[in-house]
């Protein structure tokens, strides 16, 4: 199966982290992706730039409304993604315990054919 792990955290604790708990963190994104590699594969992985630099556009009734930022204030924002194939979501649940404290929104990626 293929899933999507949408990874979510307060930006501030990236920011106000030490150069330490980075490497800590970057450690563990280490160990999650040998854990992913080990029973699957990554299709696709990344970090996004800040909330900030979000530009949110709607489409609605043949207008488009462009705004820049995020649409909302959140008290966590989404930081990243991974995307493997996997044997079973219990086996992406079992990787997420690798990750450092993030919310993770797992998502089964839908094949959809022709696209």
């Amino acid at each position: 199966m293929k899933v999507m792990f949408l990874l979510y955290g307060d930006e501030r604790v990236w920011a106000d982290a030490s150069a330490e708990e980075r490497s800590r963190y970057m450690a563990q994104h280490d160990e999650f992706a040998a854990f992913l590699r080990n029973h699957g594969s990554i299709v696709a992985a990344e970090a996004l730039s800040t909330v900030a630099a979000a530009t949110t556009v709607r489409s609605r009734e043949g207008a488009v409304v462009v705004t820049e930022g995020p649409f909302a204030e959140l008290a966590e924002q989404l930081g990243g993604f991974y995307v493997a194939v996997l044997p079973s979501i219990d086996t992406a649940i079992e990787a997420v315990t690798l990750l450092p404290q993030y919310t993770v929104e797992l998502r089964p990626v839908v094949d959809v054919d022709g696209l």
